[in-house]
């Protein structure tokens, strides 16, 4: 079966391998299709196609757009857009001054709480790429304030912890609606991943975006059970909904989980991809 792996994060965000390492992996790995989806930035899109080109891996346009939900973040991929179509950079580039303006604020409450760094050394770690709360865990462990990534989020990091701060986030229907603008498809991410406010569930939320244009549902994921995946998958039949699947892989940052295999059992078929492009140019 030819596979594929439609959800993975280069060094542009929180992953650890650059665009251009991303597709030689997939080549190395045998997938015929890959899709970059870095949080809130399409930055990678063009590395990561030039060597798709050369090395003979399709690529398609992503991201991954963190949006609102009932006071939970849910996650929505975009893919098969057109970068300078619509409005979407332009609310990405609102999202990511969002971001810098938090990180700004985590520096001064980890200062607070007597941690010495500064948000420099907080930049030099992302490489001069989107700043994100894995960029803060590596310099507090290098420096020796903490232990391990996963102790930066429990005490410091995560929601509801010692110095996190929010951001702005945009509404799902408004992520959708920019990343159709763009001629692309809005897939809601990792659905075992959502929280819901008690009385709702995920039929729910799939329902009311379909309602306004969401295109897909990420149902092939490294967390997600069979049992899970099939849920899904009736979900998206249900709802005339393109399936996806993705490893989510993030390199170093997150190990247990593999390009392409996730944390071993993964299989996402060429046809999600097809389905992808054949959907963003369906809407053309």
């Amino acid at each position: 079966m030819t596979l594929c792996d439609l959800h993975m994060h280069s060094t542009h965000s929180d992953g650890t391998d650059s665009p251009r390492r991303l597709v030689e992996m997939a080549k190395e790995k045998g997938l015929a299709a890959i899709a970059v989806t870095d949080h809130d930035t399409f930055s990678a899109v063009d590395e990561a196609k030039a060597a798709g080109k050369e090395l003979g891996v399709r690529v398609l346009s992503g991201v991954e757009i963190s949006v609102e939900y009932a006071g939970k973040t849910v996650h929505m991929l975009g893919y098969c857009f057109d970068a300078g179509a619509g409005t979407l950079k332009v609310k990405l580039d609102e999202i990511l001054q969002g971001r810098d303006e938090r990180n700004h604020q985590i520096v001064k409450k980890l200062n607070d709480l007597g941690m010495d760094l500064s948000y420099d050394e907080i930049k030099a770690e992302a490489g001069g790429k989107v700043v994100g709360r894995p960029h803060f865990a590596a310099v507090m462990i290098r420096k020796g304030f903490i232990k391990e990534r996963q102790e930066a989020f429990d005490k410091y990091l995560a929601k509801g912890a010692a110095a996190y701060v929010d951001r702005l986030r945009f509404g799902p229907e408004d992520s959708v609606a920019m990343i159709r603008e763009a001629g692309g498809v809005a897939v809601l991410a990792h659905p075992k991943l959502v929280r819901f406010p008690e009385g709702e569930k995920l039929e729910d939320l799939v329902k009311s975006l379909a309602d306004t244009g969401l295109g897909g549902i990420e149902c092939h994921y490294s967390l997600h059970s069979p049992e899970e995946t099939q849920q899904y998958l009736e979900l998206a039949k249900r709802y005339n909904l393109v399936v996806t699947g993705g490893s989510d892989y993030h390199g170093r940052n997150k190990p247990t989980i593999q390009m392409g295999i996730g944390e071993g059992n993964l299989a996402v078929p060429i046809q999600c991809a097809d389905e992808l492009e054949a959907k963003a140019a369906a809407s053309v």
